[in-house]
């Protein structure tokens, strides 16, 4: 990952760390290691999810985004999930349901 995409999923995971303290230390809830990492870890996704939309319309960033394969992979897989599950949803079960109470 380079710069263009570090630099401010590292300030937006520090905002989403530091939110999550506050609310630990308002609420008197333990402060959780595994929380702060996935939050970090969601701070990076969402910005190369910004990212990655905006290369669509600006050509000028896809030449930033190279860098990006991992979450160009996760996208893809996203779709094909969603895909393979409306169609299960729709086609398979949807015309097994409508079968069985004929």
């Amino acid at each position: 990952m380079d710069k263009t995409a570090f630099i401010p999923s590292l300030l937006l995971g520090l905002i989403f760390v530091a939110f999550y303290a506050l609310r630990c230390y308002q609420n008197g809830y333990e402060f959780n290691l595994n929380i702060v990492v996935n939050s970090v870890l969601q701070a990076s996704g969402i910005v190369c999810g910004v990212l990655l939309l905006a290369s669509t319309v600006y050509e000028q960033l896809k030449t930033l985004i190279e860098g990006l394969d991992l979450y160009i992979a996760i996208s893809g897989l996203a779709v094909l999930s969603v895909s393979a599950q409306s169609f299960y949803k729709d086609v398979i079960k949807g015309t097994k349901n409508r079968n069985s109470s004929k």
